[in-house]
């Protein structure tokens, strides 16, 4: 009888991470909005490289914000759901391409206009505060590690 060896696996692999969406209560520009949240919160959110995914027709953009609270030393960032630029590549000849010229990077939530991540494996997002007459409340939401976004929040962090 052959005795089976067992391996404990000591690096935890994190199977999901939440983050947490925004939907803007009127449209405002971008500037005026993170005008806001900065003129709030004792850190503040500056705009850093945009989110880039390469697609075979387009190349989509998606605005990036970033802060650093030092109190709770957590790093947040806000990406927008859908792109604000995207560079077309090739010229499409099919009729019925998946790939467009916008593209949102949670399909089925088209309606939030924000990605928001923390670098703490916890997601305590009670520490942003929001303009209240520009922001609807923070809606948790968990992301699974088979996602693009996912994979876009790990590279991006």
């Amino acid at each position: 009888m052959k005795i089976k060896k067992q391996y404990l696996k000591l690096e935890e692999d994190l199977s999901e991470i939440d983050v947490g969406l925004i939907r803007l209560a009127k449209p405002i520009p971008e500037h005026e909005l993170f005008f806001n949240i900065n003129e709030i919160n004792i850190f503040k959110f500056t705009r850093v490289q945009d989110v880039q995914i390469k697609g075979e027709y387009f190349d989509h953009y998606f605005s990036r914000y970033q802060a650093y609270d030092s109190s709770s030393k957590n790093c947040f960032n806000f990406i927008s759901n859908k792109s604000i630029r995207s560079v077309q590549k090739k010229e499409q000849h099919m009729l019925f391409s998946d790939e467009s010229n916008i593209k949102f990077l949670l399909n089925l939530h088209q309606d939030v206009d924000y990605i928001l991540s923390n670098s703490d494996m916890f997601a305590e997002f009670s520490l942003i505060l929001l303009p209240e007459n520009f922001v609807f409340q923070i809606q948790e939401y968990s992301l699974s590690s088979e996602t693009e976004l996912y994979q876009l929040i790990q590279y991006y962090e």
